[in-house]
């Protein structure tokens, strides 16, 4: 029963920065994966974010009641009773001690209140719940490990791999991941040109570029891009966000910030409020055999408020006809495109290019409720 408890509730950890849009305060908003015992968790909504002191805070509701577990509210006290099993927690808003058991337990930050919503450390799973949690810098992800398996096989990010149910292509990637769908390896590759395209198999085993500590540096930039992209809001957005997303991209020249100011512009003009998240999978990199190399990621993204469904997102590819509705949660996967202007030794140059698009190859659909 404990080790379910903890497993689930780690399951609605971390997350993408929902609710914390661009602005001059908040100017490099990062999603943070999750990797727990092996296999990376996406979150429906509710996600974790990171407070002004760069600790991670976590939904306790939406997690806990994920795992079926009891929890209350005393408006009075403002504190959150939690039950499993013989067990008791309850935290108080603004406090950093817990009482476990009728015990104290002393954490590092508070809980708090956000957008109706309690929110703890993230040292409430490792020293309440007994999970151990590790860092990853280079691609902003946390490890939490509640078991281990000694005869697991695991890639080089820390992720289980499988050998059964595989993809009908599966021979296109270095290995099987047991936490990806097979629907997202048989996904349509982006238009390329035959003779020079290759598959994440081939790009691994054969360009030396494609190491751990490179494309390390890719999926963070990515993880970052997203972040800016996929959250705005006409409240707020300001030149500071003009410069982060252009500072993500590959600097050919200073035309694309031109654009960018003009979205920033249609954004205020047409009351424009969108949150959502791009995790990229390192494993999954497509070489189009033009100059892109295209990593595969899943995303959500909901259209929040705008007066016209149009231009919704700076994406030259946005849909025209098709009308995405407000208060709606999409998820699906997509192929975003990294390129560089630098020859040789290029693996920690490859940033966004100014062609990657949500929808250029894409799957979307409306998200199912949780």
């Amino acid at each position: 029963m404990k080790r379910r408890f903890v497993s689930l509730l780690i399951v609605a950890l971390f997350g993408s920065l929902f609710g914390l849009t661009a602005s001059a305060a908040s100017i490099q908003p990062t999603f943070v994966s999750v990797v727990m015992d092996g296999k990376k968790i996406w979150f429906p909504d509710a996600q974790a974010f990171i407070d002004g002191n760069g600790r991670t805070l976590v939904p306790v509701r939406f997690v806990a009641e994920s795992l079926g577990a009891k929890v209350g509210w005393e408006s009075k006290t403002q504190t959150v009773p939690i039950s499993r099993g013989e067990q008791s927690i309850k935290l108080t808003i603004n406090e950093p001690v817990v009482q476990v058991d009728g015990k104290s337990v002393t954490l590092d930050t508070k809980a708090i209140l956000s957008g109706g919503r309690t929110f703890v450390p993230l040292r409430f799973v490792s020293e309440v719940l007994g999970a151990t949690v590790d860092w990853d810098n280079p691609t902003d992800t946390v490890f939490i490990h509640t078991s281990e398996d000694s005869a697991a096989q695991s890639d080089q990010w820390g992720r289980l791999i499988r050998t059964t149910n595989l993809p009908r292509n599966a021979s296109d990637y270095p290995y099987i991941l047991a936490d990806v769908p097979n629907e997202m390896y048989e996904m349509d590759y982006p238009h390329s040109y035959p003779k020079d395209s290759r598959v994440s198999a081939a790009l691994y085993s054969t360009i030396p570029e494609f190491n751990k500590h490179n494309v390390g540096i890719w999926m963070g930039r990515l993880k970052t891009f997203g972040a800016l992209w996929l959250n705005v809001d006409y409240n707020t957005i300001d030149d500071a966000w003009v410069q982060a997303v252009f500072a993500t991209k590959v600097q050919s020249s200073n035309s694309e910030l031109k654009y960018i100011q003009r979205y920033v512009e249609w954004v205020k003009e047409n009351k424009i409020q969108i949150e959502g998240y791009l995790d990229p999978e390192p494993s999954m990199i497509y070489k189009d055999g033009f100059g892109d190399n295209f990593v595969r990621s899943k995303f959500r993204i909901k259209f929040v408020s705008y007066k016209e469904s149009k231009d919704l997102l700076y994406d030259e590819w946005f849909p025209k006809k098709q009308v995405l509705e407000k208060g709606v949660w999409y998820e699906g996967y997509t192929d975003i495109a990294l390129s560089t202007n630098v020859g040789g030794d290029w693996g920690s140059t490859l940033k966004v290019s100014p062609g990657a698009s949500l929808f250029y190859n894409h799957v979307i659909r409306k998200a199912v409720s949780e």
